[in-house]
């Protein structure tokens, strides 16, 4: 499993982004987090099968819920032993 911080940068608070993400890692079987933050921007960890999950997993985020516009991601990769969520079985909406 490949784990990933994933910042969402633009109109991205207060259009369903995290419950959006959290229904489409879902979906997939995936496993992490989703939250605001305070500058605006939603800050996803996520656990995916393999690196060729990530590109589709931001596609997906990109194209949105017609509500939402994605200007950037950030993206790092997380070393497993510093994934806090690797024993997680699903994926969850930190308020």
């Amino acid at each position: 499993m490949k784990h990933y911080k994933i910042t969402a940068k633009g109109k991205v608070q207060g259009v369903g982004y995290r419950n959006f993400t959290k229904l489409q890692a879902d979906k997939r079987h995936y496993i992490g987090t989703v939250q605001n933050l305070e500058n605006g921007n939603v800050e996803i960890y996520i656990g995916l099968p393999d690196y060729s999950h990530l590109g589709e997993f931001l596609e997906l985020l990109w194209a949105g819920n017609g509500r939402m516009q994605t200007n950037t991601f950030e993206v790092e990769i997380v070393k497993e032993s510093n994934f806090e969520h690797k024993d997680s079985k699903d994926f969850q909406v930190i308020s």
